[in-house]
């Protein structure tokens, strides 16, 4: 019997590690192409960190429901293939506070024409992954309005990544009880839901 609890009990603290990493269902890594469309006459820009591909669907959507620029986060270093790596990589920038150097996003000159920031990310180890504390470090977003879209696996209400947003985004308005949070699994039969987020926050081109 003790030999079970054991068991057991071994399996729950694996589980429990899972989902305090997983932003995703998905054990596989996405393209990591770097991504700039900052062309059109728009206030609003996307902005997403992406590993696994589903922030990407997640923000696609909302740039192409908002008529909005879209940018991607990606660190310079980038993340491994693997997801237990990937995973171990992650806790411990958590862990040590590390800011991972990201790749050339925006200028300051160039995120001053955006009044309203969308910003995806997954939830990593019950937080924001750590490029997006170096991205939000790196601009001044006084007087602009964040709305974050981020996915999941448990932590559907976001963890403590609503609070570093608004946090590291000081001066800007964080709409936090607007975030849209997505199961990871969910993501890809979810284009009409995130559409309709866009719509009910007035935000559809």
């Amino acid at each position: 019997m003790q030999k079970i609890i054991k068991t057991l009990s071994v399996l729950l603290v694996l589980t429990l590690i899972v989902s305090a990493f997983a932003g995703c269902a998905k054990r596989s890594r996405a393209d990591q192409n770097e991504e700039k469309d900052i062309a059109k006459e728009t206030k609003v820009l996307v902005v997403y960190f992406s590993w696994s591909g589903h922030l990407n669907s997640m923000a696609h959507w909302i740039a192409d429901e908002t008529g909005g620029d879209i940018i991607r986060v990606l660190a310079k270093d980038e993340y491994p293939e693997s997801y237990n790596e990937t995973a171990d990589r992650a806790k411990n920038e958590k862990d040590e506070g590390i800011r991972p150097e990201i790749k050339d996003t925006l200028t300051a000159d160039e995120l001053a024409k955006y009044d309203t920031i969308f910003l995806g990310f997954p939830v990593w180890w019950y937080d924001l992954p750590m490029p997006m504390w170096t991205f939000l470090e790196s601009f001044d977003f006084s007087g602009k309005t964040v709305i974050p879209f981020f996915s999941h696996e448990g932590s559907s209400d976001g963890a403590g990544s609503l609070s570093t947003i608004s946090k590291l985004a000081a001066g800007a308005t964080v709409k936090a009880d607007d975030a849209l949070s997505l199961r990871g699994g969910k993501v890809d039969s979810s284009e009409n839901d995130v559409r309709e987020w866009v719509k009910n926050l007035g935000y559809s081109k």
